[in-house]
């Protein structure tokens, strides 16, 4: 069942926020040459030359989908803070032509489940609901990679992508079933800190963000589009964001 919201700031000024704190630490040298590994110093250069070319990561993770809609009664609102809290698994693989830098591709999938009797969903309406519902969200795109020393065997990893996000969302209301399917576009922005205990093999930790929303969408199989306010500064939408920290297994070739 959802829910659009309105917003009076530009999505694209939250996006350009995200990427920057998440992934604005490789920034850190001096010259953009740095983070493509060009460095100065030569023995520097000969530890990073000296990592694995290929990576490749699986890591999985508590994810919160930040969803909170407007007009909703208090027991429907703790339907939805479950809902919104699941699962993501997600892979990637990266092949770093650079020392420092790299590119690759990255797969996510978010899922959660959440289910209640007896909700009252609408403040105006005493009709109650027992409600079973299933999101799943999935998202793959090529993303860009920079790494850096941290300590002997750490390794601090950040990226940025954009991709395909792809929605289904299911749910029964006493006993109906409805379905909003819907696909759109979506910006990653990662950072993590990799602790190397064998050469080519890496335990990891992961912060990352995936911001999106969504104006139309299918309910049951029919196009709905999100009917948007006269004030241009205002919008309406669904928002489709994320943000995840995980734990994983990466493997150096």
């Amino acid at each position: 069942m959802w829910h659009p919201r309105s917003s009076a700031v530009p999505y694209f000024l939250i996006l350009l926020t995200a990427l920057a704190a998440l992934s604005g630490f490789t920034a850190i040298p001096a010259r953009a040459d740095d983070i493509l590994g060009d460095d100065v110093n030569e023995e520097e250069s000969h530890d990073y030359n000296g990592m694995p070319k290929l990576r490749l990561s699986m890591e999985t993770g508590y994810s919160q989908w930040m969803y909170n809609p407007d007009s909703v009664t208090d027991q429907y609102d703790k339907f939805l803070n479950t809902l919104e809290s699941g699962w993501d698994f997600s892979a990637e693989a990266a092949w770093f032509p650079w020392p420092k830098g790299g590119i690759g591709a990255n797969w996510i999938w978010f899922l959660s489940k959440a289910a209640g009797d007896q909700i009252q969903t609408d403040p105006k309406s005493d009709a109650r609901h027992d409600i079973r519902e299933r999101a799943s969200f999935v998202y793959f795109g090529p993303t860009f990679l920079s790494r850096l020393q941290f300590g002997r065997f750490g390794l601090l990893v950040g990226g940025f992508g954009g991709g395909m996000l792809f929605v289904n969302d299911s749910w029964t209301d006493n006993g109906r079933s409805y379905v909003v399917k819907a696909k759109t576009y979506a910006a990653v922005a990662n950072v993590g800190w990799d602790y190397s205990f064998y050469r080519l093999v890496s335990f990891g930790i992961n912060a990352r963000a995936l911001l999106s929303n969504v104006k139309e969408y299918t309910f049951n199989g029919q196009k709905v589009v999100i009917k948007q306010p006269d004030d241009p500064h205002y919008w309406s939408n669904i928002t489709l964001s994320r943000f995840e920290l995980n734990a994983g297994i990466r493997f150096g070739l």
